[in-house]
């Protein structure tokens, strides 16, 4: 692994910053999803909760290597490579359930709609039934 200069740390801790801010607005549960799918949103919250972890422990280690050279000669790679991996991990994890969560939430409108137009249907053909 090669040897992170000041501006590879200074981009890290943009990313590292822009990921503790995702975690900290986007993965939001609501109440009604999680009594239908309580198994699933305690993987979800817990997965967010180790990526926001992780996130915070890269983030930390980034900024005091990026501000103290001697610590950084103690601090190696891997101790910001692995937190950050399990992070970004989490968070790519987090956006596709988010995203299937969107498209399911769509599905269910539409077939709300259309069952619901189709029953107007019928109630228009059975009042039409009965004034005959």
């Amino acid at each position: 692994m090669r040897e992170l200069t000041a501006d590879d740390l200074g981009l890290l801790l943009s990313v590292f910053a822009v990921l503790l801010l995702a975690f900290a607005t986007n993965f939001h549960f609501s109440r009604k999803e999680v009594r239908r799918h309580r198994r699933a949103a305690i993987v979800f919250v817990s997965l967010s909760f180790v990526g926001e972890g992780a996130t915070v422990i890269a983030l930390l280690l980034t900024w005091i290597a990026l501000w103290s050279p001697k610590a950084w000669d103690r601090i190696d790679n891997a101790l910001v490579f692995i937190p950050g991996t399990i992070a970004i991990c989490c968070a790519v994890l987090l956006t596709f359930e988010s995203v299937w969560a969107r498209a399911q939430r769509i599905a269910e409108i539409g077939i709300e709609k259309h069952a619901s137009h189709q029953d107007q249907e019928e109630l228009a053909q059975h009042t039409s039934h009965e004034a005959q």
